[in-house]
């Protein structure tokens, strides 16, 4: 997907040469993944496999992690290992590139398994990370960050209810991990000179007022969502039935409630944000997940091995599923009923993407011709003396010139990255976008557009500019300079 898989290249490419996100330009989604982007770019040099490089070291984090994570609730170190290789098969490699979403969970996930880790050694010296991952969290993108961050401060102050020996201690450690994690967020704003009055009007105010609207208009129905997560529901069952068979056994202690319960809770707050988020499916790694911490408990429950053999059988069936609809077909991208034999070279377009496969749901049977299209766009606007603006799908462009494409917005979503008329911020925003056309000088904008539906036109007056079409893929927007809103 054009702007999706992109999107971050551009990011990381931004902050190099300079840009402070909010203050330079609009953004919705976390900071956090553009720096680290420019962080890599600035090690390993601009291209695609520098950007790849990034999403699998994070894939790695998580599989090393999962690998921890299942030695010590009790798994041997095999299955350990396999639970946490099939995690990281249907974690990143869905995607791909870089993503606020893998990002935000993957922190996530990492606060659960340091609070399970928690009750289970009774080593307090994990509650004290648990707010500074989520600070990462946070920052990569608000949910499911805000969802995990309220769902563990519940769950943390439920534990020190119950235990009273190490209920001082469990507050000491969570006080200084909050402490250094908010002075991390502050000191991080302070640092990269992003202004606050910006951040929260657009990553708290104006995203949180996506969230609710997605909220208020959501249709939930729970048995289609069952019935659409079907492996996950499974294993959801699977652990009420761990719960059941534990207090028939007299086994149920507070450590095994608190953990399996938690557990739950992780798998309930990722299906609320995926169903909210409106992003193609990637949440099925959790169905290892939960295999993996089911198989725990399994030899303190039942002596039989029939039921475990059959669960092992439908975690690695549907782990192979997902890979083949996922990782092989593309889903996530939007190709699984794209012919990706199809694909060429992107190198063709520039050396630093040397290494990618192009094909994209825009043009899938002809993604030479996208390309073409493309480079001859890429031609004119570089050729373009006036000051200008780039708007498009396609966010490796500027860093491919090497040049700034001077666009108000990191991304062009309508109503996802930016407010549209006659919504409640869209007068700060249309302030926002004015601002950044008088302070660039700006005269002429490009959009790399097949139709004629442009960007702009959602928020300037139609008097404040002209277009025409300049080649197959773009279109030259000449503002009137003149007209009242741009005086």
């Amino acid at each position: 997907m054009p702007m999706d898989n992109t999107v971050l290249f551009n990011g990381g490419y931004r902050v190099l040469k300079g840009n402070i996100p909010f203050t330079d330009y609009w953004l919705v989604t976390g900071p956090l993944l553009d720096y680290l982007n420019a962080f890599f770019f600035k090690i390993l040099g601009i291209s695609w496999s520098t950007f790849i490089i990034h999403s699998s070291i994070f894939n790695s984090i998580l599989a090393i992690s999962s690998y921890y994570f299942f030695k010590k609730i009790g798994l041997l170190n095999s299955f350990s290992f396999i639970y946490a290789l099939l995690i990281s098969i249907l974690f990143y490699p869905v995607v791909g590139t870089p993503f606020v979403d893998h990002h935000s969970t993957l922190f996530v996930i990492l606060a659960f398994y340091s609070l399970i880790i928690a009750i289970k050694s009774k080593n307090c010296n994990y509650y004290f990370y648990i707010p500074i991952i989520l600070s990462w969290s946070f920052l990569s993108k608000q949910t499911p960050a805000a969802y995990g961050i309220i769902s563990i401060i519940i769950l943390v102050l439920l534990n020190m209810f119950f235990d009273k020996k190490m209920r001082a201690e469990i507050l000491k450690k969570c006080i200084y991990g909050s402490i250094v994690a908010f002075s991390f967020i502050f000191f991080f704003i302070i640092v990269t000179g992003i202004n606050i009055n910006d951040f929260i009007q657009q990553y708290i105010l104006f995203a949180s007022s996506l969230g609710e609207y997605r909220l208020t208009n959501y249709n939930f129905n729970i048995l289609n969502e069952i019935i659409k997560y079907k492996f996950i529901s499974y294993f959801l069952f699977l652990l009420f039935f761990i719960l059941i068979k534990l207090k028939m056994k007299n086994l149920l202690n507070k450590e095994n409630i608190f953990i399996i319960s938690t557990s739950i809770i992780l798998t309930i707050l990722l299906m609320f944000h995926q169903i909210l988020s409106l992003n193609q499916n990637f949440i099925f790694f959790i169905i290892p997940l939960l295999c993996g911490i089911f198989h725990s408990y399994y030899g303190k429950i039942l002596k039989i091995n029939y039921l475990l053999i059959v669960t092992l059988i439908i975690c690695i069936f549907s782990t192979g599923k997902y890979h083949l609809r996922f990782n092989e077909e593309r889903k996530f991208n939007e190709l699984e009923s794209v012919d990706i034999s199809k694909a060429v070279d992107a190198a063709i377009l520039s050396n630093k993407l040397k290494g990618l496969k192009w094909i994209t749901y825009l043009n899938p049977d002809n993604p030479q011709e996208e390309l073409n299209n493309i480079k001859k766009a890429m031609t004119i606007f570089k050729k373009e003396v006036s000051k200008k603006i780039l708007i498009t799908e396609y966010q490796v462009i500027a860093p491919l010139l090497d040049i700034y494409d001077n666009s108000p917005n990191q991304w062009h979503h309508p109503s996802v990255s930016f407010p549209l008329r006659g919504t409640k911020y869209y007068d700060i925003y249309k302030k926002y976008f004015i601002t950044k056309i008088k302070k660039n000088k700006i005269q002429v904008i490009f959009e790399t557009k097949e139709n004629d539906a442009i960007i702009t036109a959602l928020i300037l007056d139609k008097k404040c500019f002209s277009k025409k079409r300049v080649e197959k893929m773009l279109i030259k927007v000449d503002l009137n300079l003149n007209c009242k809103e741009l005086k």
